[in-house]
């Protein structure tokens, strides 16, 4: 169960930006693995639409297995460390494109947050730990 008593977290998708934007795994279930060696996806813009989908059919394929294309494109990408869609790979294109439209529907049943994270600083109020009042 998750802290809420009742939404389990099996995994975490962080999304950084810098010149592209880029989602990565951090697995909370260590049973679940990605397709491959994939450790990042770079979506095919900012802020797409496809790319939580995307992330998580590379990260949690398992999720999928109903889906009839995911064996045959999880042993194309055995080698892949990365999936890059906004510079394409085109060997996959249409066979991603395919996975899309039959995870859809699953996808759509999963429970999603969202939550931002903000430096806090360098106030040294962060870096010391309290110490118990023992009176």
């Amino acid at each position: 169960m998750g802290a809420d008593g009742a939404n389990p977290i099996h995994l975490i998708i962080l999304v950084g930006d810098s010149d592209r934007q880029w989602l990565e795994p951090v697995y909370v279930n260590k049973n679940i693995k990605p397709m491959g060696r994939i450790g990042v996806i770079i979506p095919p813009g900012p802020d797409d639409p496809r790319m939580l989908l995307d992330a998580c059919l590379a990260f949690a394929p398992e999720l999928f297995l109903e889906c009839r294309s995911l064996i045959p494109l999880m042993v194309k990408l055995k080698e892949y460390k990365r999936l890059d869609f906004d510079h394409n790979n085109p060997d996959i294109a249409d066979d991603w494109d395919r996975l899309r439209q039959e995870a859809r529907p699953i996808f759509q049943r999963f429970s999603l947050w969202e939550c931002d994270f903000k430096k806090l600083g360098n106030d040294s109020r962060w870096r010391v730990a309290p110490t118990p009042d023992l009176d």
